[in-house]
């Protein structure tokens, strides 16, 4: 959640701000899991090409040991804010 962007939102003048959140299930096979995790900016993005194929390599063989079950279950949240846009007056 991003409280921050609420107070963004009222400093430029928008107004009856409200945020909510919610919790989803996501299925992910592992291919697609360890997919998701070397796209990632901690892994992919700043890791050399060697580091990632070390890093997927032991990612599939701790999903393997630790997570037999494919699909695995993730937990996402999801968070939205919602407002009116601000009123802008003519002189």
């Amino acid at each position: 959640m991003y409280p921050q962007w609420a107070t963004d939102m009222a400093t430029a003048g928008y107004s009856d701000i409200e945020s909510f959140s919610f919790d989803v299930m996501q299925l992910y096979s592992h291919d697609d899991w360890r997919g998701r995790i070397r796209a990632s900016a901690g892994v992919g993005g700043t890791l050399t090409a060697e580091a990632v194929q070390k890093f997927d390599k032991e990612l599939q063989s701790k999903l393997a040991q630790n997570y037999a079950d494919d699909p695995l279950q993730v937990p996402h949240r999801c968070w939205a804010v919602i407002a009116s846009p601000p009123v802008h007056q003519i002189l």
